[in-house]
């Protein structure tokens, strides 16, 4: 009987052995089928497949985008990043570049701001900011300087800012109180100081200045300062 039960324990640490290897020898192979995704950033794609390819790994290009800094058909970014440990046969998602952007920017100095504006949705862009000076030399509402300058490519829905003219600085004039006064007495006020006027009537619309008709609200509010021909919005009582 205790041969028979020394059989049965060496037989049962045979089995217990033999299964311990068995798990040593599979930990060992799938630590061994992984591995390290490498850095492929700025490389050219013939570079990529090569390196991917000595890894193990698989590629697939996600998409093209148009870069500034990186060269067309090298890859912008990359999905695992860099270092990423991966197993063998695991696909790597890039992004390749377009190269610098096809667009270049419109010449603006010189044209009115309105037309600028037009110029640019045209070329796919976009007026990012807008300054205004005043200006001895030039007229206003012309557009003065931008950035960036004419000819420089910029991406599609890039901005562009501008310097518009203010024209002329002239006299400022301090907006009157209109509010109570008659509509021809507020427009006489207003035509006195070589300002624009505007009626709005008080329920809705446009309608002509009527000596029947009060000023119930004006804007700017008087005692603001205005340039000349600034206008100044009359609300009419009806």
């Amino acid at each position: 009987m205790k041969r028979i039960l020394k059989g049965i324990g060496i037989f049962l640490a045979l089995i217990a052995v033999g299964v311990a290897s068995a798990v040593a020898v599979i930990a060992l192979l799938l630590r061994q089928e992984e591995v390290r995704v490498p850095d492929l950033t700025g490389l050219d794609l013939v570079a990529v497949i090569e390196v991917t390819g000595q890894q193990g790994l698989q590629l697939k290009v996600d998409r093209r985008e148009p870069s500034q800094t990186i060269p067309r058909d090298a890859v912008v970014s990359q999905s695992p990043p860099p270092g990423t440990g991966v197993k063998k046969g695991r696909t790597v998602r890039v992004v390749v570049s377009q190269g610098p952007s096809e667009l270049l920017v419109p010449k603006l100095v010189g044209e009115q701001y309105r037309k600028a504006d037009v110029l640019l949705r045209q070329s796919g862009l976009a007026v990012h900011d807008v300054a205004r000076v005043w200006s001895d030399t030039v007229e206003r509402d012309v557009v003065m300087a931008q950035d960036p300058p004419a000819g420089l490519p910029l991406e599609k829905g890039g901005g562009v800012s501008l310097l518009v003219s203010l024209g002329k600085k002239g006299r400022l004039s301090i907006t009157p109180a209109l509010i109570g006064k008659k509509a021809e007495e507020a427009v006489r006020l207003v035509d006195r100081l070589g300002l624009q006027y505007r009626v709005i009537s008080r329920a809705s619309g446009t309608a002509p200045p009527s000596g029947d008709r009060t000023v119930v609200g004006q804007k700017p509010n008087a005692g603001y300062p205005l340039a000349a021909d600034s206008v100044v919005e009359l609300l009419m009582s009806r």
